[in-house]
């Protein structure tokens, strides 16, 4: 259990669908948390923290806390704390399904440039279509089984 915890701490950012942002913590904050749970102290990485906020567009937002962020802020919060430890693999569950088109299509934009830019595979799950377009290979899963694999 210690080396799998280990493994997804450090090696794989996860997206929630629904954000999980602390309320107790600013935006910054939470994104700090990460490295903290990988024994790194909180005033060590805030560069860092503030160069990921900085990244979603929320620098000017690090010291608000979730309940001033509208849900596109929050969900590219949630975007900046799972690239906190420099993952290898996004794991991104309908970041999508809270917010509304046009909020939506602008964090898939978001999270295809940041994978992009860090060498980082993201793997999407998602059961809105509309946004497929982006990317590289979608594979379908229908009743536990995989029934399609179509290069996009």
């Amino acid at each position: 259990p210690a080396a799998r915890a280990e493994l997804r701490r450090e090696h794989v950012g996860i997206v929630f669908q629904q954000p999980n942002l602390l309320p107790s913590l600013n935006a910054a904050e939470q994104v700090q948390v990460m490295a903290h749970l990988s024994g790194r102290p909180p005033k060590a990485v805030r560069g860092r923290a503030l160069e990921l906020l900085d990244a979603v567009g929320l620098a000017d937002l690090a010291g608000r806390r979730p309940h001033q962020l509208s849900g596109g802020q929050r969900q590219r919060v949630n975007i900046a704390r799972a690239l906190m430890n420099e993952p290898s693999v996004l794991l991104v569950d309908e970041p999508t399904s809270a917010l509304d088109h046009e909020r939506g299509a602008a964090v898939m934009d978001l999270l295809a440039r940041l994978a992009g830019e860090r060498g980082t595979a993201a793997v999407l799950v998602t059961h809105d279509r509309t946004h497929l377009s982006r990317a590289d290979r979608t594979v379908t899963v229908r009743d536990g089984r995989l029934t399609e694999s179509v290069p996009v």
